[in-house]
């Protein structure tokens, strides 16, 4: 890969973590042998998804390298389809409680976990192992049985975007749909930078695995895609998730919210529309 492209894809994710840490309140970083890892925030697991009157199991899954890797397989009744979260950067699964009770009610079990290096994993958080994980947690979720087991939504926030894209590239058994939010293709603006005052230092995440690079990935994504964006969002604002958009295959589909980074689903009174029509039309009634 060209190294200038390279630079460009670097900033972007550091950008992210960046921008996420305003939004989660954390603003202290240590970078590491090229690695960027963000203060305890990421490790208070909080809420659980019996506080919301859901009931959850569990799962301890063993990445590729050993360490591991936790999550939640939330039920829902007559589940029709399991979703899987790819969270985004500096936060972790108990994050996502907007989203996936929001799935649970419109009949959708959802399988939620953490990366290496977030939630109760007190290792450093690498980018290098965030593929791997996914890869841990799709084969898990292929293997599973019961209600809605045999079909697969891939659902992916910033960050997580990235394994998302990835996997869905290769055409899994069992998944039938790829949801993105808080898309990126390449670079982000300065204020995505300075909004805390903090000056990134581009050797933090200079080893992007080619892997992970969505705008070559998405290009081979040929199942139906829905790219959900905010017109509102300074973190991965909305020129870049257009501009990966349109590299896609047919079918896919964009849908504008308003509402800051993934806060339309608390924001946008059109939001649960937008997700559920269009698991309903890759699952089926």
């Amino acid at each position: 890969m060209p190294n200038v492209r390279r630079r460009r894809i670097t900033s972007t994710l550091l950008g992210l973590l960046v921008a996420a840490a305003g939004n989660a309140g954390c603003g202290a970083f240590a970078v590491d042998n090229g690695g960027l890892f963000p203060l305890p925030t990421i490790h208070i697991v909080w809420p659980l998804p019996e506080q919301f009157g859901l009931a959850s199991e569990s799962v301890q899954l063993s990445g590729g390298n050993g360490e591991q890797i936790f999550g939640w397989f939330i039920p829902a009744d007559d589940a029709r389809a399991t979703v899987i979260i790819h969270h985004g950067a500096v936060i972790n699964r108990a994050s996502t409680s907007d989203h996936y009770r929001l799935l649970n009610r419109n009949g959708f079990s959802v399988f939620v976990y953490d990366y290496q290096g977030f939630g109760e994993s007190l290792v450093l958080a690498e980018i290098t192992t965030v593929l791997p994980d996914a890869d841990v947690v799709l084969q898990y979720v292929q293997q599973r049985d019961g209600p809605g087991a045999d079909k697969i939504v891939i659902f992916g926030q910033s960050m997580g975007t990235l394994p998302a894209i990835a996997q869905a590239a290769r055409s899994p058994d069992r998944v039938v749909g790829l949801v993105v939010e808080g898309s990126f293709s390449e670079t982000l603006p300065p204020w995505a930078f300075t909004l805390l005052g903090i000056t990134p230092d581009p050797i933090a995440f200079s080893r992007i695995p080619d892997e992970l690079m969505s705008a070559e990935n998405i290009v081979n994504v040929t199942m139906p895609k829905r790219f959900i964006q905010s017109r509102d969002d300074l973190t991965t604002p909305i020129a870049g998730a257009r501009n990966l958009y349109e590299l896609a295959p047919e079918p896919k589909s964009f849908v504008e919210m308003t509402g800051g980074h993934l806060q339309a689903v608390n924001r946008d009174p059109s939001y649960e529309t937008a997700l559920i029509d269009f698991l309903n039309g890759v699952v089926g009634p």
